[in-house]
Protein backbone atom coordinates (compact mmCIF):
# COMPACT_ATOMS: atom_id res chain seq x y z
CA UNK A 1 0.00 0.00 0.00
CA UNK A 2 1.29 3.45 -0.94
CA UNK A 3 0.99 5.40 2.33
CA UNK A 4 0.74 8.95 1.04
CA UNK A 5 -1.90 11.38 -0.18
CA UNK A 6 -2.76 10.83 -3.86
CA UNK A 7 -5.75 13.16 -3.84
CA UNK A 8 -5.96 16.33 -5.91
CA UNK A 9 -3.96 19.14 -4.24
CA UNK A 10 -5.64 22.40 -3.32
CA UNK A 11 -4.59 25.34 -5.55
CA UNK A 12 -1.51 27.26 -4.51
CA UNK A 13 1.22 29.58 -5.85
CA UNK A 14 4.70 29.34 -4.40
CA UNK A 15 8.04 31.03 -4.87
CA UNK A 16 10.77 28.67 -6.09
CA UNK A 17 14.00 29.88 -4.52
CA UNK A 18 15.85 26.73 -5.59
CA UNK A 19 15.15 27.39 -9.29
CA UNK A 20 17.62 29.36 -11.37
CA UNK A 21 17.57 30.63 -14.94
CA UNK A 22 20.19 30.66 -17.68
CA UNK A 23 19.77 32.73 -20.83
CA UNK A 24 21.43 31.77 -24.11
CA UNK A 25 21.38 34.51 -26.75
CA UNK A 26 23.12 35.28 -30.02
CA UNK A 27 22.66 34.17 -33.62
CA UNK A 28 24.25 30.77 -32.93
CA UNK A 29 22.40 30.03 -29.68
CA UNK A 30 20.07 27.45 -31.22
CA UNK A 31 22.77 25.48 -33.02
CA UNK A 32 25.06 25.65 -30.01
CA UNK A 33 22.50 24.31 -27.56
CA UNK A 34 21.35 21.70 -30.05
CA UNK A 35 24.91 20.37 -30.10
CA UNK A 36 25.20 20.27 -26.31
CA UNK A 37 21.88 18.92 -25.02
CA UNK A 38 19.98 15.65 -25.32
CA UNK A 39 16.90 17.09 -27.01
CA UNK A 40 16.17 18.64 -30.41
CA UNK A 41 16.33 22.44 -30.23
CA UNK A 42 15.93 22.94 -33.98
CA UNK A 43 12.26 21.99 -33.97
CA UNK A 44 11.21 23.56 -30.67
CA UNK A 45 8.23 25.77 -31.48
CA UNK A 46 8.10 29.47 -30.58
CA UNK A 47 5.44 28.89 -27.92
CA UNK A 48 6.55 25.45 -26.73
CA UNK A 49 8.80 24.14 -23.98
CA UNK A 50 10.67 20.90 -23.49
CA UNK A 51 12.76 19.01 -20.99
CA UNK A 52 16.37 18.31 -21.90
CA UNK A 53 19.50 16.91 -20.30
CA UNK A 54 23.14 18.03 -20.31
CA UNK A 55 25.65 15.21 -20.00
CA UNK A 56 29.32 14.64 -19.40
CA UNK A 57 31.38 12.83 -22.02
CA UNK A 58 30.59 9.65 -20.06
CA UNK A 59 26.86 10.20 -20.54
CA UNK A 60 26.18 11.22 -16.93
CA UNK A 61 23.82 14.10 -16.23
CA UNK A 62 25.17 17.45 -15.15
CA UNK A 63 21.64 18.88 -15.24
CA UNK A 64 18.07 18.50 -16.44
CA UNK A 65 16.60 21.69 -17.91
CA UNK A 66 13.14 22.99 -18.71
CA UNK A 67 13.76 25.04 -21.89
CA UNK A 68 11.74 27.52 -23.93
CA UNK A 69 12.42 30.25 -26.49
CA UNK A 70 12.65 33.86 -25.35
CA UNK A 71 10.74 35.22 -28.38
CA UNK A 72 13.82 36.96 -29.78
CA UNK A 73 15.99 34.10 -31.01
CA UNK A 74 17.38 33.04 -27.65
CA UNK A 75 16.47 30.50 -25.00
CA UNK A 76 15.78 30.26 -21.29
CA UNK A 77 16.94 27.20 -19.36
CA UNK A 78 15.40 26.63 -15.92
CA UNK A 79 17.53 24.47 -13.62
CA UNK A 80 18.54 23.97 -10.00
CA UNK A 81 19.90 27.34 -8.91
CA UNK A 82 22.99 26.03 -7.15
CA UNK A 83 24.15 24.44 -10.41
CA UNK A 84 23.86 27.59 -12.52
CA UNK A 85 27.34 29.18 -12.08
CA UNK A 86 29.21 25.95 -12.90
CA UNK A 87 26.90 25.15 -15.81
CA UNK A 88 27.35 28.59 -17.36
CA UNK A 89 31.12 28.29 -16.95
CA UNK A 90 31.18 24.83 -18.50
CA UNK A 91 28.96 25.70 -21.44
CA UNK A 92 31.07 28.79 -22.17
CA UNK A 93 34.12 26.52 -22.52
CA UNK A 94 32.60 25.04 -25.67
CA UNK A 95 31.39 28.23 -27.33
CA UNK A 96 34.71 28.73 -29.17
CA UNK A 97 33.92 30.96 -32.20
CA UNK A 98 30.16 30.58 -32.03
CA UNK A 99 28.17 33.77 -31.52
CA UNK A 100 26.52 32.80 -28.24
CA UNK A 101 26.18 34.69 -24.97
CA UNK A 102 25.42 32.59 -21.89
CA UNK A 103 24.34 34.38 -18.72
CA UNK A 104 23.05 33.61 -15.27
CA UNK A 105 19.89 35.74 -15.15
CA UNK A 106 18.45 34.20 -11.98
CA UNK A 107 18.66 37.49 -10.09
CA UNK A 108 16.62 39.31 -12.74
CA UNK A 109 13.59 37.01 -12.60
CA UNK A 110 11.29 35.48 -10.02
CA UNK A 111 10.18 31.91 -10.66
CA UNK A 112 6.95 30.57 -9.17
CA UNK A 113 5.12 27.29 -9.22
CA UNK A 114 1.37 27.56 -9.85
CA UNK A 115 -0.91 24.62 -9.10
CA UNK A 116 -4.62 24.52 -9.83
CA UNK A 117 -4.67 27.94 -11.51
CA UNK A 118 -5.49 28.64 -15.18
CA UNK A 119 -2.51 28.11 -17.43
CA UNK A 120 -1.41 26.88 -20.85
CA UNK A 121 -1.47 23.29 -22.05
CA UNK A 122 1.41 21.02 -20.99
CA UNK A 123 4.72 22.21 -22.46
CA UNK A 124 3.07 25.23 -24.07
CA UNK A 125 3.72 28.91 -23.30
CA UNK A 126 1.51 31.88 -22.53
CA UNK A 127 3.43 35.14 -22.85
CA UNK A 128 2.70 38.50 -21.25
CA UNK A 129 3.91 40.41 -18.22
CA UNK A 130 4.19 36.93 -16.73
CA UNK A 131 5.37 34.02 -18.86
CA UNK A 132 3.63 30.76 -18.03
CA UNK A 133 5.11 27.39 -19.00
CA UNK A 134 2.52 24.64 -18.75
CA UNK A 135 3.40 21.29 -17.20
CA UNK A 136 1.43 18.02 -17.22
CA UNK A 137 -1.31 17.85 -14.57
CA UNK A 138 -0.78 15.82 -11.41
CA UNK A 139 -3.74 13.94 -9.95
CA UNK A 140 -5.92 15.86 -12.39
CA UNK A 141 -4.72 19.31 -11.33
CA UNK A 142 -2.85 21.59 -13.75
CA UNK A 143 0.58 23.07 -13.10
CA UNK A 144 2.56 25.91 -14.61
CA UNK A 145 5.91 27.55 -14.06
CA UNK A 146 5.53 31.35 -13.87
CA UNK A 147 8.38 33.74 -14.72
CA UNK A 148 8.29 37.50 -14.21
CA UNK A 149 10.67 40.35 -13.53
CA UNK A 150 12.25 40.21 -10.10
CA UNK A 151 10.64 42.64 -7.69
CA UNK A 152 7.30 42.76 -9.47
CA UNK A 153 4.15 42.31 -7.41
CA UNK A 154 3.02 38.70 -7.15
CA UNK A 155 0.71 36.53 -5.10
CA UNK A 156 3.08 33.71 -4.20
CA UNK A 157 3.03 32.25 -0.72
CA UNK A 158 6.37 31.44 0.83
CA UNK A 159 7.09 27.98 2.14
CA UNK A 160 5.20 25.89 -0.41
CA UNK A 161 8.21 25.02 -2.59
CA UNK A 162 8.44 21.48 -1.09
CA UNK A 163 4.80 20.94 -2.16
CA UNK A 164 5.76 21.88 -5.73
CA UNK A 165 8.74 19.52 -5.55
CA UNK A 166 6.47 16.74 -4.30
CA UNK A 167 4.19 17.19 -7.30
CA UNK A 168 7.21 17.03 -9.61
CA UNK A 169 8.08 13.73 -7.96
CA UNK A 170 4.55 12.43 -8.53
CA UNK A 171 4.85 13.59 -12.15
CA UNK A 172 8.10 11.64 -12.49
CA UNK A 173 10.13 14.74 -13.40
CA UNK A 174 13.65 14.30 -12.06
CA UNK A 175 15.48 17.40 -10.82
CA UNK A 176 19.27 17.13 -10.77
CA UNK A 177 20.95 18.71 -7.72
CA UNK A 178 24.55 18.81 -6.44
CA UNK A 179 23.85 15.56 -4.54
CA UNK A 180 23.05 13.70 -7.76
CA UNK A 181 25.23 15.34 -10.43
CA UNK A 182 26.96 12.77 -12.66
CA UNK A 183 25.09 9.92 -10.99
CA UNK A 184 22.66 9.09 -13.78
CA UNK A 185 22.58 8.27 -17.46
CA UNK A 186 19.47 10.20 -18.65
CA UNK A 187 17.30 7.08 -18.99
CA UNK A 188 17.92 6.17 -15.35
CA UNK A 189 15.74 9.13 -14.35
CA UNK A 190 13.27 8.51 -17.19
CA UNK A 191 14.17 11.54 -19.30
CA UNK A 192 13.19 9.50 -22.35
CA UNK A 193 9.71 8.98 -20.85
CA UNK A 194 9.08 12.74 -20.56
CA UNK A 195 10.34 13.54 -24.05
CA UNK A 196 13.72 14.94 -22.98
CA UNK A 197 15.88 12.80 -25.31
CA UNK A 198 15.86 12.79 -29.10
CA UNK A 199 17.56 9.63 -30.35
CA UNK A 200 17.62 10.80 -33.99
CA UNK A 201 19.47 14.08 -33.56
CA UNK A 202 23.19 14.59 -34.08
CA UNK A 203 26.03 14.36 -31.62
CA UNK A 204 26.21 15.95 -28.18
CA UNK A 205 28.40 15.17 -25.15
CA UNK A 206 27.70 11.61 -24.01
CA UNK A 207 25.47 10.87 -27.03
CA UNK A 208 27.15 7.58 -27.89
CA UNK A 209 26.63 6.22 -24.39
CA UNK A 210 23.03 7.44 -24.18
CA UNK A 211 22.25 5.91 -27.60
CA UNK A 212 23.95 2.62 -26.74
CA UNK A 213 21.93 2.36 -23.53
CA UNK A 214 18.77 2.86 -25.61
CA UNK A 215 19.45 0.62 -28.60
CA UNK A 216 21.28 -2.19 -26.80
CA UNK A 217 18.97 -2.39 -23.80
CA UNK A 218 21.77 -1.42 -21.44
CA UNK A 219 19.59 0.56 -19.01
CA UNK A 220 19.56 -1.48 -15.81
CA UNK A 221 18.16 1.14 -13.45
CA UNK A 222 15.06 3.32 -13.62
CA UNK A 223 13.35 5.93 -11.43
CA UNK A 224 10.19 4.89 -9.58
CA UNK A 225 7.70 6.78 -7.42
CA UNK A 226 7.73 5.66 -3.79
CA UNK A 227 6.95 6.66 -0.21
CA UNK A 228 9.07 5.93 2.83
CA UNK A 229 8.45 6.57 6.50
CA UNK A 230 10.96 8.93 8.04
CA UNK A 231 13.20 11.47 6.35
CA UNK A 232 14.92 10.96 3.01
CA UNK A 233 16.92 13.29 0.79
CA UNK A 234 18.46 13.31 -2.66
CA UNK A 235 21.61 11.21 -2.76
CA UNK A 236 20.58 8.78 -0.02
CA UNK A 237 21.56 5.18 -0.74
CA UNK A 238 19.05 2.38 -1.31
CA UNK A 239 19.45 -1.33 -0.62
CA UNK A 240 17.34 -4.05 -2.29
CA UNK A 241 16.77 -7.43 -0.66
CA UNK A 242 17.69 -9.25 -3.87
CA UNK A 243 21.14 -7.64 -4.03
CA UNK A 244 22.71 -9.44 -1.05
CA UNK A 245 22.74 -6.37 1.16
CA UNK A 246 24.71 -4.31 -1.36
CA UNK A 247 23.94 -0.69 -2.13
CA UNK A 248 21.84 -0.88 -5.28
CA UNK A 249 20.17 2.48 -5.82
CA UNK A 250 19.88 6.13 -4.88
CA UNK A 251 17.22 8.71 -4.08
CA UNK A 252 17.00 11.18 -6.98
CA UNK A 253 14.48 13.56 -5.36
CA UNK A 254 12.59 13.72 -2.09
CA UNK A 255 9.87 15.89 -0.55
CA UNK A 256 7.84 15.69 2.67
CA UNK A 257 4.48 13.93 2.39
CA UNK A 258 1.47 15.72 3.95
CA UNK A 259 0.64 12.76 6.18
CA UNK A 260 4.24 12.18 7.30
CA UNK A 261 7.23 10.47 5.81
CA UNK A 262 8.76 11.32 2.46
CA UNK A 263 7.75 10.87 -1.17
CA UNK A 264 10.69 10.07 -3.44
CA UNK A 265 11.89 9.27 -6.90
CA UNK A 266 13.97 6.17 -6.27
CA UNK A 267 16.48 5.01 -8.87
CA UNK A 268 16.88 1.25 -8.46
CA UNK A 269 17.59 -1.86 -10.47
CA UNK A 270 14.71 -2.64 -12.80
CA UNK A 271 14.88 -6.26 -11.67
CA UNK A 272 14.33 -5.21 -8.04
CA UNK A 273 11.18 -3.20 -8.68
CA UNK A 274 8.17 -5.26 -7.64
CA UNK A 275 10.36 -8.26 -6.87
CA UNK A 276 12.26 -7.20 -3.77
CA UNK A 277 12.03 -5.06 -0.67
CA UNK A 278 13.92 -1.81 -1.12
CA UNK A 279 15.30 -0.18 2.02
CA UNK A 280 16.43 3.38 2.70
CA UNK A 281 19.91 3.98 4.05
CA UNK A 282 20.81 0.43 5.05
CA UNK A 283 19.88 -3.17 4.35
CA UNK A 284 17.53 -3.06 7.36
CA UNK A 285 16.34 0.54 6.89
CA UNK A 286 12.76 1.70 6.28
CA UNK A 287 11.04 -0.05 3.38
CA UNK A 288 9.93 1.91 0.32
CA UNK A 289 6.31 1.58 -0.78
CA UNK A 290 5.90 2.01 -4.54
CA UNK A 291 3.15 3.53 -6.68
CA UNK A 292 2.60 3.97 -10.40
CA UNK A 293 4.08 6.87 -12.32
CA UNK A 294 1.75 8.79 -14.68
CA UNK A 295 3.65 7.53 -17.73
CA UNK A 296 4.95 4.22 -19.04
CA UNK A 297 8.67 3.62 -18.71
CA UNK A 298 9.96 2.75 -22.19
CA UNK A 299 10.98 -0.83 -22.75
CA UNK A 300 14.44 -1.63 -24.06
CA UNK A 301 14.76 -0.99 -27.79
Amino acid sequence: MFATDLSAPAPFITTLPDWGLIHAGGVDAQDFLHGQLTNDLLNLGPDAAQWSGYCSAKGRLYAAFLIWRDGAGGFYLAVDRTLVPALVKRLRMFVLRAKVVLEDVSQHFALEGRVGHPGPAPLALARGDITLVGLPPVHGVGRALAIHASGADHEAAAGRAPDWQRLMIHAGEAWITPATQEQFVPQMVNLDAIGAINFKKGCYPGQEIVARAHYRGAVKRRAYLAHVEGEAKAGDALFASDMNGQESGIIANAAPAPTGGTDVLAVIQIASHGQARVHLGAADGPVLQFADLPYTIPAAA
